[in-house]
């Protein structure tokens, strides 16, 4: 599952760790750990690139594992209501102490969870 998101995360063009926990939503150690695998796997290169002071690391996929997609209908980004334009508004955090309220608010219901999943 990680390593499917991580492929499907960098069809576009490269990214590095950071980015990519942004886009997924997958914990960074997460992402480190798959990368690895991918990277003995021959399906990513990895780039060592200079960020601030830090070196972080910047995965490509290799050339045999991009998917080529057909062209895709153009979509209308002033409408809010096109499930296509659909993003998270909220920082992790946001999200947690939201949901932190409304368990203060209305009790401890499971199924009804203040999260941040993409999955629409």
């Amino acid at each position: 599952m990680t390593q499917e998101a991580i492929i499907s995360a960098l069809q576009n063009g490269s990214l590095n760790s950071y980015q990519i926990e942004n886009m997924t939503g997958i914990p960074r150690l997460h992402i480190v750990a798959a990368c690895k695998h991918l990277f003995r796997k021959k399906k990513i290169t990895v780039e060592k690139v200079k960020m601030g002071r830090s070196w972080i690391c910047k995965y490509t996929l290799e050339p045999h594992m991009v998917e080529v997609k057909k062209v895709e209908e153009a979509r209308d980004f002033l409408t809010p209501f096109d499930i296509r334009n659909a993003k998270g508004i909220f920082t992790k955090a946001e999200y947690a102490s939201m949901n932190n309220q409304a368990i203060r608010l209305f009790g401890r219901k499971p199924t009804n969870e203040i999260t941040n999943n993409q999955y629409i």
